[in-house]
């Protein structure tokens, strides 16, 4: 045991010098790595910040979109033509999507088991789909199944 009043040799005050800088360097460590933890947190906060108001922002343009085409002065929502904007598309699994070409809104066929479940919901839903089906446009159709999966 070292007594207290007996002065440290010089190895001694170098060893224990030694230990501070490594002490101070895990301190540094774990402060960068506390420092780093937190820039991401704050990247990923941003991040999902910008994706809700780019989401906010789709909704709005497509409750303003009157779906048509026409219009003037690059204001996209403006459409004043008698032909619908909107593209139908059967999908090789037999799904159906009517889609807006300016705003990019989506109406997809209801499933029927949504009928079963929610039959309120896929009434809502079956109306929208068929005014979008129903809306005049000299778009062609996609339609032409290639290939059709099927249940084994």
């Amino acid at each position: 045991m070292v007594e207290k009043n007996k002065p440290q040799s010089s190895a001694d005050e170098v060893e224990l010098e030694y230990k501070r800088l490594q002490v101070e360097v895990m301190r540094e460590q774990m402060q960068e790595r506390s420092d780093q933890k937190m820039r991401k947190q704050i990247r990923r906060e941003q991040a999902l910040a910008e994706q809700k108001k780019g989401e906010e922002e789709r909704l709005r343009r497509q409750r303003v979109c009157k779906h048509r085409k026409g219009g003037r002065d690059n204001k996209f929502a403006a459409g004043n033509d008698q032909n619908y904007s909107v593209i139908t598309n059967t999908y090789p699994t037999g799904q159906i999507c009517v889609s807006c070409t300016r705003c990019g809104k989506e109406v997809w066929r209801p499933d029927l088991a949504l009928k079963k479940s929610d039959p309120e919901k896929y009434k809502a839903m079956m109306a929208e789909f068929r005014e979008w089906v129903n809306y005049p446009t000299d778009n062609t159709p996609s339609g032409g199944k290639v290939f059709e999966i099927t249940a084994a």
